[in-house]
């Protein structure tokens, strides 16, 4: 028989518990060894218990998953922990991976999911439920499109386009900036690529409606 990961096993509610303890005992490489109802089980089964990872719930009365993980980890860097929740909300499962935990699994995966969180896991790698990833690929998508055109050039992007809308040349623009031409051609190539333009007229229009122009 090969060699089975210790679980420590922390959920408030016991019928819960149950459930999810006869799961990971039934997949191969896995058993719960120990069990909690708290974070403060949690930790305190992280520093004696041994565990070769935890799987904990989020939401728990005093020293909920969140607090617990993070006190986890002030003691020990390297024990897998893997969140388990109903709740598939972006702010929940980035404040877990913040506080440093290993995965996020919502408590209606499948078995064979909840297999792949624990060996992801136990080799330290990010596991998230396919429908917790889509929530913050969404919320990234969102963030990035709220980010304005200016925001996406650098301090010397933003330098050589002040340059254009003042029409400067080329030749202008690289003494003033002390780089050689090359260098403002690139940067300005680069701009019209980042911003969707297609000539220095479209990129002056778009320095002056952003007050870069003087």
């Amino acid at each position: 028989m090969s060699h089975q990961k210790k679980i420590a096993l922390i959920d408030d509610h016991r019928l819960v518990r149950a459930g999810i303890k006869g799961l990971i005992d039934s997949l191969d490489g896995y058993h719960v060894a120990c069990e909690g109802e708290s974070g403060g089980d949690a930790v305190e089964l992280a520093r004696s218990g041994q565990p070769d990872a935890i799987v904990m719930d989020v939401s728990m009365p005093g020293l909920c998953g969140l607090k617990a993980v993070k006190k986890i980890r002030e003691q020990n860097k390297q024990l897998p922990v893997l969140m388990l929740s109903m709740y598939d909300s972006p702010e929940f499962v980035i404040n877990a991976l913040r506080n440093g935990a290993d995965g996020y699994i919502l408590k209606d995966a499948a078995e064979h999911e909840l297999k792949l969180a624990l060996d992801y896991a136990c080799q330290k790698k990010p596991f998230l439920s396919p429908g917790v990833a889509k929530h913050l690929i969404d919320l990234a998508v969102r963030s990035l499109s709220e980010v304005s055109p200016s925001e996406q050039l650098t301090g010397r992007q933003k330098e050589v386009l002040a340059g254009i809308a003042e029409g400067l040349s080329t030749r202008d623009i690289a003494e003033k900036l002390g780089v050689s031409i090359k260098t403002v051609e690139s940067h300005r190539s680069q701009m019209m690529h980042r911003l969707g333009l297609s000539n220095s007229t479209e990129l002056v229009r778009f320095a002056v409606s952003t007050h870069l122009a003087t």
